[in-house]
C-alpha cells in the first residue's frame, strides 16, 4: 500500500480524495470557524476581565451567544453540504457500475462471477468506501485542521512542556491504533470476499427454491447458506467489537491528556493570565477531541481500503 501511495498518477486513493475535495474544503471550513470562534471569544474574554462597569458584562455574554449561535448554524450547514457531495460521489460510481455491466454484459453472458462481482461492488462496496473512506477522510483533514491550530495555541501558552507531559499517552495510542488498522484492514478484505459468496448463496437458493418447496424439505438448503451467512455475521461483529475498541481506547486517552493538561494548568495559576486559563479549557474541550477523533477515523479508514481498491479495479475508470 506504501508504494502505491507515492505513487500519484496511479494512486486510486489520491484519486478518490480529489473526487471528494468538496467535501473536504467545506468540513474542513468549519473547523478553520472553530479555531478563530474560540480566538475571538478569548479576546472577549479578556475585555470582560478588564471592564469597570458590571453593565458591560450582559453586552460581552449576548456577543458570545450570538457567536455561538452563528458557529453552530454554519458548522451544521458546511457539514450537511460535505455529507451531501460525499453521497453525490457514491451515486456517481453506483450509476457507472450499472451502466459498465448492461455495456459489457454481451461479452459475459453466462458468467456469474462477474455477475455476482457487480451485484457485491453495487450492494456493499459503494456502501463501505463512502462510510469507512470517504467520510473518515473528511473527518480526519477537518479534526486535525483544529487539532494542529489548538496545538500551536496551546504550545504559545505553557510551551513545549505539556507536549512533553501527554507524549507516552500519545505514542501508546498512535501504537494501538496502528494495531487496530491492521485488523481492521485484513477484515475489510474478508468481508468484501464473504459478502460475494453470500450473494451468490442467495442466488442459489432462489434458483432452486421452487422445487424445494415442492418437496417441503429446506433443512439441507437452510444449512447450505448457514455455512456462508454465519461466519460473514462473525465477521461483521467483530468489526464492530474492533471499532467500539478503538472508541473506548481514544476517548480513556483522551481524559488523561485533558487531567495531565488540567494539572498543568493548576501547576502555573500563578504565572497564568485568567484569559489565557479560560481559552486553555475552551480549546482543550475542542482540541483533545479532535486529536483522538482523528486517529480513531483513520483506524475506520483501514477497513475502507480494500473496498475503494475493488471498486477501482474497472477499466478506463477512475474513482
Amino acid at each position: 500500500m506504501k508504494r502505491s501511495f507515492f505513487n500519484l498518477k496511479e494512486n486510486i486513493f489520491i484519486h478518490r480524495i480529489f473526487d471528494i475535495r468538496n467535501s473536504i474544503i467545506s468540513y474542513s471550513f468549519a473547523s478553520f470557524l472553530d479555531i478563530i470562534l474560540i480566538l475571538i471569544i478569548s479576546s472577549i474574554f479578556k475585555k470582560i476581565i478588564e471592564i469597570s462597569f458590571y453593565s458591560e458584562v450582559y453586552f460581552f455574554v449576548i456577543q458570545c451567544l450570538i457567536l455561538v449561535l452563528l458557529r453552530t448554524i454554519f458548522v451544521f450547514l458546511l457539514r450537511k453540504y460535505s455529507f451531501r457531495k460525499i453521497f453525490d460521489k457514491k451515486l456517481k460510481d453506483e450509476e457507472f457500475l450499472v451502466r459498465n455491466f448492461i455495456e459489457e454484459r454481451i461479452y459475459y453472458l453466462d458468467d456469474n462471477n462477474k455477475l455476482n462481482l457487480f451485484k457485491e461492488k453495487l450492494i456493499n462496496s459503494c456502501n463501505l468506501a463512502a462510510v469507512n473512506f470517504d467520510i473518515p477522510i473528511t473527518s480526519i483533514c477537518a479534526e486535525l485542521i483544529f487539532a494542529i491550530g489548538g496545538i500551536f495555541i496551546l504550545f504559545k501558552i505553557f510551551g513545549v512542556g505539556l507536549f512533553l507531559y501527554n507524549l507516552p499517552i500519545l505514542t501508546i495510542l498512535v501504537i494501538a491504533s496502528k494495531f487496530l488498522s491492521k485488523k481492521l484492514h485484513k477484515l475489510g478484505i474478508i468481508i468484501i470476499n464473504s459478502t460475494e459468496k453470500r450473494l451468490n448463496s442467495i442466488d442459489n437458493i432462489s434458483e432452486i427454491s421452487f422445487e424445494v418447496s415442492s418437496m417441503k424439505e429446506s433443512s439441507k438448503l437452510v444449512d447450505y447458506f448457514s455455512k456462508i451467512n454465519n461466519p460473514y455475521n462473525k465477521i461483521l461483529s467483530q468489526q464492530i467489537i474492533t471499532s467500539n475498541m478503538t472508541q473506548i481506547f481514544t476517548e480513556s486517552s483522551a481524559f488523561i491528556i485533558i487531567l495531565i493538561t488540567l494539572v498543568a494548568i493548576i501547576l502555573n495559576t500563578s504565572s497564568m493570565s485568567l484569559t489565557n486559563s479560560a481559552t486553555s479549557l475552551a480549546i482543550l474541550s475542542r482540541m483533545i477531541p479532535s486529536f483522538t477523533r482523528s486517529i480513531a477515523f483513520f483506524t475506520q479508514l483501514q477497513f475502507g481500503v480494500p473496498c475503494v481498491r475493488r471498486l477501482s479495479k474497472l477499466e478506463n475508470y477512475d474513482l
